[in-house]
């Protein structure tokens, strides 16, 4: 490959502060706004014009996880509840109290977004919007600046204690961090997707909406959809009912690879348009349907973990696992969407998929597979703690993860990305940070026990 030399320059250091949050998704922005609420100067650097990563930039919905596996009772509360409880101020979501009597938080992504400005603004963060995280300079092991790049130009923030919650754990890569990739047969992570949002059709009943899943169904069978299921009519998901919002799409490969990125995209717009333009021809309810929406992005499920002295697993989701230094906890299932992108009847990898013997990781691996969907779960009303231990990195001292990218295996990634854990993993990673600062002390040396007690304080379930 031809190469150029960019010549060296001096970067200007536009912020010098406590902690810097990279990212501003589920596990970012709750993280900047514990840290600013406890006293620390905190910058936040995203790279589009809104904060929510794939709630709203993927229009991923509902919120899961903020109740104990497959039952009412809430394992997550803080700033996840209060997020909630604003945005049913403005009629754009459920009360906390019926949140909690649904399988997820039903939301409009358009209030997340005005929500969590509000609540940054509030606590004092201060905001860098359109700005994307480049490189990383660093100071012996530890962190110094992120760089990063908007209209501004090339610029750079400095910090005290750095938080990773870019998805893809950019930053910990950036600064040589160890990371692991995927599944450990051969790093391939779960395949990505795209909500979209179907509108102008006429109501049906539930006659009829299973009448039309199966029609749509058969269609997958035969091979014309690219679906790995057929619920084009799922609106369990949306908060208002003048769409429905489906999450049927699938494309397999490596989220942060441009090239794989941009085919992604590609195929996900092309295979909703496809359904869509099918609807029109044959189902006369839909003969005025439209494409309301697609997500800004694709959505990625998994990539890079950051390697810390503890990495969460599956069996500590099927065990429902308690740590001394659980920090969040978390209720969702090891749900692992086929790495090799195989759409229907393709959908876990368990040891009864179809695929079997024509698939090599089912070869290799099937006797130690689970065996059914039922052996993905978290014994019913219980949950699993996320141990502090996760968040941190072997490699580099002032740096803490959250989000989709802290440490934890293949299986136990699957269970932890949902947005209600990554929520409350970004309000512990933000206290800690602030902790760190008032104590002159590493992430690693921070009192668990005293983060603890904060994290209760201000209203989390520990």
């Amino acid at each position: 490959m031809a190469t150029i030399r960019e010549p060296a320059r001096e970067i200007p250091v536009v912020h010098d502060v406590d902690v810097v949050v990279c990212g501003g998704g589920p596990g970012g922005f709750p993280a900047a706004i514990a840290a600013a609420r406890h006293g620390a100067r905190t910058v936040l650097i995203e790279r589009y014009g809104f904060m929510g990563g794939l709630a709203t930039a993927g229009l991923v919905a509902p919120i899961l996880a903020h109740t104990a596996s497959e039952a009412h009772t809430p394992i997550v509360e803080g700033i996840l509840r209060e997020v909630t409880e604003r945005m049913h101020a403005l009629g754009c979501a459920p009360s906390w109290e019926e949140a909690t009597q649904e399988w997820g938080i039903r939301f409009d992504a358009e209030a997340l977004k005005v929500v969590i400005d509000e609540m940054c603004q509030e606590a004092g963060v201060t905001l860098l919007l359109h700005t994307l995280i480049v490189d990383v300079a660093r100071k012996g092991d530890a962190i110094d600046a992120v760089i990063v790049e908007s209209k501004s130009g090339r610029q750079a923030v400095r910090g005290k204690v750095f938080i990773d919650a870019t998805r893809d754990a950019d930053v910990a890569h950036r600064a040589g961090a160890r990371t692991t990739f995927g599944r450990a047969y051969d790093n391939c992570p779960e395949a990505m997707g795209s909500f979209f949002h179907l509108a102008g059709f006429a109501e049906v009943d539930a006659a009829r909406e299973e009448e039309l899943r199966q029609q749509v169904e058969r269609e997958m069978e035969d091979s014309r959809f690219q679906f790995y299921n057929p619920g084009f009519l799922s609106k369990r998901c949306a908060y208002h009912g003048d769409h429905a919002a489906a999450n049927m799409t699938r494309f397999g490969g490596d989220p942060t690879d441009v090239t794989t990125l941009t085919e992604a995209e590609l195929s996900v717009r092309r295979n909703v348009w496809e359904l869509t333009r099918y609807l029109r021809a044959t189902v006369p309810e839909f003969a005025e349907a439209y494409v309301q929406q697609t997500s800004p992005q694709v959505g990625p499920r998994e990539s890079r973990q950051i390697v810390g002295p503890y990495a969460l697993t599956g069996e500590d989701i099927r065990a429902g696992r308690k740590f001394a230094d659980g920090i969040a906890r978390g209720s969702w299932w090891i749900d692992i969407h086929c790495p090799r992108g195989h759409a229907y009847p393709v959908h876990l990898c368990t040891a009864d998929c179809p695929m079997g013997a024509d698939c090599d990781y089912w070869v290799a691996e099937h006797e130690r597979m689970p065996a059914s969907r039922q052996d993905l779960m978290p014994p019913k009303g219980d949950w699993y703690d996320i141990p502090y231990r996760a968040l941190l990195s072997v490699s580099v001292p002032n740096l803490l993860s959250s989000g989709r990218c802290i440490s934890a295996t293949h299986e136990g990634m699957a269970g932890a990305r949902v947005m209600g854990t990554c929520i409350a993993i970004g309000q512990a990673a933000g206290t800690a940070a602030a902790l760190a600062v008032q104590e002159a002390v590493s992430p690693a040396e921070v009192d668990v026990q005293r983060l603890r007690a904060l994290l209760r304080q201000d209203g989390q379930l520990i």
